[in-house]
């Protein structure tokens, strides 16, 4: 979602650093975040996204695990951007209170970086 353009000769794909080649598992948790984590996506939307897939990732015995490693990397993306642009250092800190259990109960209310 979001990677996706619409033109005149059809959809073009964008932004592929989050893809890999081998278990799907870390690409189906990137959306599966978004509704567990930062509530950007819909319960209905994810639905239908894995109903179109054919899979829940949170259903995996090591979504957890990577659902945990993808929420670190968005925060330390959140404090590195920080270092340089102050604006960002309250998101950057506020991330790491959530992973710190300091923060309200998820979803999580974070705000978009870039």
């Amino acid at each position: 979602m979001g990677n996706v353009v619409r033109t005149m000769d059809g959809p073009v794909l964008l932004d592929f650093e989050r893809a890999s080649v081998g278990p799907p598992e870390w690409d189906l948790v990137s959306i599966a975040v978004k509704v567990s984590t930062t509530a950007t996506v819909t319960a209905a939307e994810y639905a239908e996204f894995c109903s179109a897939y054919g899979i829940d990732v949170t259903q995996w015995e090591g979504y957890h695990l990577l659902a945990g490693a993808r929420e670190l990397r968005m925060t330390t993306y959140a404090a590195q951007h920080a270092a340089t642009r102050p604006v960002w250092q309250a998101e950057a800190q506020y991330r790491v209170d959530c992973l710190r259990g300091r923060a309200e109960p998820r979803p999580w209310s974070w705000k978009g970086i870039m």
